[in-house]
């Protein structure tokens, strides 16, 4: 896979991850340190859970690709 197909995955992802509405979720560390309120911390993804909405971004990219 390409640098350019891998960004694209990526993006794929998380857009679908936004889209699902996990409020209290944030996709990986890096975004658990920004708060909800004051006493509430986000939960960042399993990497499991990250590879899950990772396959279905491949899947839809590569049903697109097949489309067109």
């Amino acid at each position: 896979m390409t640098e350019a197909d891998a960004s694209l995955v990526l993006a794929r992802a998380k857009l679908n991850f936004a889209r699902k509405g996990h409020g209290e979720r944030c996709w990986d560390a890096d975004g658990a340190d920004t708060r909800l309120t004051s006493d509430c911390t986000l939960l960042p993804l399993s990497e499991t859970e990250r590879e899950e909405f990772l396959e279905q971004a491949r899947h839809e990219l590569r049903q697109e690709a097949s489309a067109s």
